[in-house]
Formats: structure tokens, C-alpha cells, sequence
């Protein structure tokens, strides 16, 4: 899944102006297919118009067929994000749960950030939370930060809570590293957890730190919503409807995401060409503008790599040093700049006799 963070709700108990035709755009112009809505743990607990309001602009978001995160981003307008929530936390959460435990559409986001917080304290509070929505909606769907900010899984993978349906949430910012600690943070483990990326953002600057983070989360096939529309760094200009230049990227992706026949990567009338007994040339086009790589050898584990980097619609690969009166088995592999790849199926050539 994929969308944007509406915040709001979690410092203004109207929602910072939100409005039906504000998520109408979010999810029929933008396509979010969920919007992560961080709310305040005080009001849930003291407001009924606040509790209404918060019920109405989930009604919002549904009717337009997209998911709803609910994220505890606040505790109070005085605490804001704690190092882990507090105690009243626990039937809060069994509240909005009793609430919502026979909608499928509404996911738990148990709290924004971790931080400053030892694993095991952070763990016993998490499992006391889970056990109160359980309790009344076993099924659910829970994300659970990470540490240092949500930044950080590594203690989660060696870890995990013994639950089912539980999804680790990353966030990621250009200020907290690039790719090497995304690695470590969370990218190492993405065969290990379910995860999840419930924030990232960035501003004009930022710009190839966002495509590189976006190509990232494709090759690692993670979801996420990108933060904010409305709170800095924004997706949005203040008219909240025309994208910051980040924000264009993001909303670029949602498109992609959302119809990936408009962003077919496929590929064109391969051909293998000027066979010799030392050489071939294999030719193919793309839908894309995409790099270019074949894999070949003598068997489909495919023992030899040729690559070229620069991005094209069109491919000419040369193979050479080849065995004379050989079959060469060959598999053509083609991504473009957000990491979305194309991959053909092994075929074969024979190359001729010296």
C-alpha cells in the first residue's frame, strides 16, 4: 500500500481544515490507496466532538475505498511524541479498537516514534497495547515503530514480538542517512519483517535523496506513506493541491503504483544479432527509459553479467569472449530510474564454429 500522512488531528481537534473534498483529491488525484491519520491520545480520551470528528473523517477516507492508518502521534499538546506511550495508551487503544474492530478498512498504528528508550521497555509497553486491541479484535492489523525515532528495526528483527499480523514501521528523513543506513536500519531485514515506511519527506534539496529512497523502497517492495500534506516538509503548497517539488515525486510514485499498466515496463522485440563464434549482439527496446543488463552463460545459472547504466528506450548489448559451437542461455533484465524492472525469460543462441 501506498499513500501520504494527513496530520492534523494530533494539534487541532478540527484538523487543520480538513475536508471530504481535501481526501477526495488526496485519493482519487493523487492515488493514496491509504492515508496514515495521526491523531491525539488526550482528546481521544476526554473530547466526544473530537472522537466524532475523528469518526467522520475516517468515514471520508473509506467511502473513497482507500485504508485508514490511525497513528497515536501525540499524547497531550504538552508531552507531544513520548519516548513510548503512556499507560492510559493501553484502553485507549482498546477503545478505538471496540470501535472499529469490525471495520477491516482501519489499522493500528500503536505510536509515531520510539525513542530514548531501551528495546525491552519499549516491547513490554508495545505487547501490553496489542494485548488490549487483541482482546477485543484479534484479527487486527498493528504496526509497530522501530527505535531512535522509528528510524531503527535491527532490535525488532532480533526480537520480534510473538504476535501475528504485526508490521514493523520505519521512518526515514535525508537528515538521518542515506543508503548504507537504511541497510542497516531496516533494508537488511525486509526478507526477515513485515515492514512498513509511515514517514519520509524532504524538501527542494532533497530531491536525489528522495528518487534514491524511492528506488530503494521499490527494489525492497515496501509501503509507505509520505509525509505531509499539510506539515513540514510538506507535500503540498499551502493551497494543499499543488505538489511541493518533492511532493511531486511522491505523487509520481502513487501514480505508478496505481496503475502500473500506464508504467509498463516491459519488454520490445529482443533480438540476438551478428552472431559469431566469439560474439553476439542482443538488441531489445523498452516501454521505459531503463538501463541495461544481460545475464548469460552456458546454463541458466547464468555465470556472466554485461551492463550498461545509461537510461534508454532502446538496448544494444555486446557479448564477447564467447566459446565457438556453443548453446548460450540469456536473460535480459531492465530497470528504470525509480527501480521498477523489467525482466525478460531465458532464451537462448548458438554461437558459430571458428
Amino acid at each position: 500500500m501506498h499513500g501520504v500522512n494527513r496530520s492534523g488531528l494530533e494539534y487541532d481537534k478540527n484538523g487543520n481544515q480538513m475536508s471530504e473534498n481535501e481526501f477526495n483529491y488526496i485519493i482519487q488525484s493523487w492515488n493514496a490507496k491509504i492515508i496514515r491519520l495521526p491523531f491525539n491520545q488526550d482528546w481521544i480520551n476526554t473530547d466526544v466532538a473530537y472522537n466524532n470528528k475523528l469518526h467522520q473523517v475516517i468515514g471520508w477516507i473509506k467511502n473513497n475505498g482507500a485504508y485508514v492508518m490511525l497513528d497515536l502521534q501525540w499524547q497531550n499538546e504538552t508531552v507531544q511524541i513520548p519516548a513510548i506511550p503512556d499507560s492510559q495508551a493501553i484502553e485507549m487503544w482498546k477503545k478505538l479498537a471496540v470501535r472499529y474492530k469490525d471495520d477491516p478498512a482501519v489499522l493500528y498504528d500503536i505510536h509515531n516514534e520510539a525513542h530514548d528508550v531501551s528495546f525491552a521497555a519499549w516491547q513490554s509497553r508495545a505487547s501490553e497495547i496489542i494485548d488490549g486491541i487483541r482482546s477485543v479484535h484479534p484479527k487486527s492489523l498493528i504496526f509497530v515503530s522501530g527505535l531512535n525515532w522509528a528510524t531503527d528495526v535491527s532490535a525488532c528483527a532480533a526480537n520480534p514480538l510473538p504476535y501475528d499480523n504485526i508490521v514493523y514501521s520505519v521512518h526515514a528523513y535525508p537528515w538521518q542517512g542515506g543508503e548504507t543506513d537504511w541497510d542497516n536500519n531496516f533494508g537488511n531485514y525486509s526478507d526477515q519483517l513485515p515492514l512498513f515506511v509511515g514517514e519520509f519527506g524532504g524538501y527542494g534539496e532533497n530531491l536525489d535523496w528522495g528518487k534514491q529512497f524511492m528506488t530503494y523502497l521499490n527494489a525492497k517492495k515496501l509501503g509507505w506513506t509520505a509525509w505531509s500534506w499539510v506539515d513540514d516538509p510538506f507535500l503540498t503548497t499551502d493551497n494543499r493541491y499543488t505538489p511541493t517539488e518533492f511532493g511531486a515525486i511522491a505523487r509520481e510514485m502513487l501514480t505508478r503504483h496505481a496503475y502500473p499498466e500506464q508504467y509498463d515496463k516491459r519488454l520490445l522485440r529482443s533480438t540476438v544479432d551478428f552472431v559469431t563464434s566469439t560474439r553476439a549482439t542482443i538488441n531489445w527496446k523498452t516501454t521505459n527509459e531503463s538501463d541495461s543488463k544481460v545475464l548469460y552463460g552456458l546454463t541458466i545459472s547464468y555465470s556472466d553479467t554485461a551492463y550498461a547504466p545509461i537510461l534508454l528506450k532502446s538496448h544494444t548489448i555486446k557479448l564477447i569472449e564467447l566459446q565457438s559451437e556453443q548453446t548460450y542461455h540469456f536473460k535480459i533484465i531492465s530497470a528504470d530510474d525509480y527501480g521498477f524492472v523489467a525482466v525478460s525469460s531465458d532464451s537462448t543462441f548458438i554461437t558459430a564454429t571458428n
